[in-house]
């Protein structure tokens, strides 16, 4: 536990020192802060604390995943606007009671959460964007199948829809969380090593 809190206040240190004064990532128009993305952080430690997890999360990919989230959330909102597609609170709240009773109540939900690293205060905007990826999904990928193959062609059709709208759009991420890789649509960790180091495998 002493290694967690030391870890937190040196994130917090480094964060204090960007040169972006406190931006974690700008995705086009959305600006995301660092103090948005420690929050999340500590929330997730905070729930695992309390469910006394056995393992101290390694901070930098707990950051660079509640990075991500954010992010990925500000481009679906893009899809959302472009195909006029919304997840309405309703649908967001017949979610949580579904897997509340799938999952035999509040505390198995929030085990979900702390395994996922799904902040609580975040589950809402994870919802949206699962609601709103099945409907890309089922409008851009209309004549698939059902079954594996079927999703398969709607995960493609929602990844891609969120390749172009980021392609589209001026993304740039902070440095101490990674780079953006556009083909992946993700946060990558920078490799410091200057590619003297290849990975294992």
């Amino acid at each position: 536990m002493r290694r967690l809190a030391l870890a937190l206040v040196l994130l917090v240190g480094v964060a204090g020192c960007a040169s972006d004064v406190g931006v974690a990532a700008q995705v086009g128009e959305k600006t995301i802060k660092i103090a948005e993305v420690q929050a999340s952080v500590n929330s997730i430690i905070a729930l695992r604390n309390k469910l006394k997890s056995a393992a101290d999360p390694n901070i930098s990919d707990l950051s660079r995943g509640q990075l991500r989230f954010h992010m990925l959330s500000a481009l679906i909102d893009d899809v959302a606007a472009q195909l006029k597609i919304v997840a309405t609170p309703a649908e967001i709240d017949a979610r949580k009671k579904a897997i509340r009773d799938q999952l035999g109540g509040q505390e198995a939900v929030d085990k979900a959460m702390s395994d996922a690293g799904i902040a609580a205060e975040d589950f809402s905007r994870y919802l949206t964007d699962v609601i709103i990826e099945d409907k890309v999904g089922a409008l851009l990928a209309a004549n698939a199948a059902a079954g594996a193959e079927g999703d398969a062609a709607r995960g493609a059709a929602i990844q891609n829809a969120i390749r172009t709208v980021a392609k589209s759009l001026t993304v740039k991420v902070n440095p101490r969380y990674g780079t953006w890789d556009a083909e992946k649509v993700d946060v990558v960790q920078l490799d410091t090593t200057g590619g003297s180091v290849s990975p294992l495998g």
